[in-house]
């Protein structure tokens, strides 16, 4: 697989070199493709913390995380992306993959809106008919014994399957759960749900402000995505609109576990660790 390197938020990242992923990479370098999300992972990650990327895609945000997490645990049950990562892999010695969709069951089925290896592959029944594949499923509890002792920090987008297992993404509220990101896509869950259009909208609504209200040891933050707060995004994004809106809420633990903070994690870059410095630099920090 032909790879190049790419500049994205502070960090050079090498990626799959494939046509159907250029015009996304011109987006990923101008900084408009989620720059919230990076903003975010540029916060909370440090060296001492294992990275959880629940639904990881082609690499865009685990292989960056990798400069600044101590481990990064990519889960990701498209088959398509599963031979990006891979090929990826040896580059990133602290990345490891688990192929399988989040999820209390075995086996699920996994289905393609447009095909294998877009963004847009969900477990929600609303994919092209016939485009589908069964893949194992894995709990939460199963990846958090992957991640070990110490602080864990999680980000879950899933395309719609979060409105479905809630009770998996609850076993999140613990001491060890630094935070979590999640990515709602209501409009993803609504097309799922059968009845009148209004019906439809009012169980969209309803489930959403579940997900938001989820945990007890996790706070949410104030902002939801681009809205200023969680009552302003259920009303302007989800109810009121001809098509909802998908945010990401951001949950962080009310009190974090000690630990000790890395080197500067800002958007700007960071400092090299003391295996990248110079032999200069190294006498100098020695």
């Amino acid at each position: 697989m032909n790879v190049l390197d790419i500049t994205y938020h502070g960090e050079t990242v090498t990626l799959a070199d494939l046509p159907e992923y250029r015009k996304f990479y011109g987006k990923l370098t101008s900084g408009v493709w989620e720059p919230k999300t990076f903003r975010t992972l540029s916060d909370q990650l440090s060296p001492d913390i294992t990275y959880i990327d629940i639904g990881g895609w082609i690499g865009v945000t685990p292989f960056w995380a990798s400069r600044r997490a101590r481990r990064v645990i990519v889960v990701e049950p498209d088959p398509k992306c599963h031979a990006v990562l891979k090929a990826l892999l040896p580059r990133y010695p602290n990345v490891s993959l688990t192929e399988c969709a989040l999820s209390p069951k075995s086996c699920l089925t996994l289905n393609a809106v447009d095909d294998f290896g877009s963004s847009e592959t969900s477990a929600l029944d609303i994919g092209n008919k016939g485009c589908s594949v069964e893949v194992p499923g894995c709990s939460m509890g199963e990846l958090l014994k992957k991640a070990g002792p110490g602080p864990v920090f999680v980000k879950i987008d899933i395309e719609g399957y979060e409105y479905k297992i809630a009770d998996e993404l609850r076993a999140l509220d613990r001491a060890q759960v630094r935070g979590v990101q999640l990515a709602v896509h209501p409009a993803l869950y609504e097309k799922s749900l059968a009845g009148l259009a209004p019906f439809r909208r009012g169980r969209t609504l309803l489930a959403t402000l579940r997900l938001a209200r989820l945990y007890r040891e996790l706070e949410r933050v104030a902002a939801v995505g681009k809205f200023s707060s969680l009552v302003t995004y259920l009303i302007s994004g989800v109810g009121l609109t001809r098509s909802p809106r998908g945010a990401d809420i951001l949950f962080l633990n009310r009190t974090p576990p000690l630990q000790c903070r890395g080197p500067d994690h800002t958007l700007g870059g960071r400092k090299p660790l003391p295996s990248e410095s110079g032999p200069a630099e190294r006498d100098k920090a020695s």
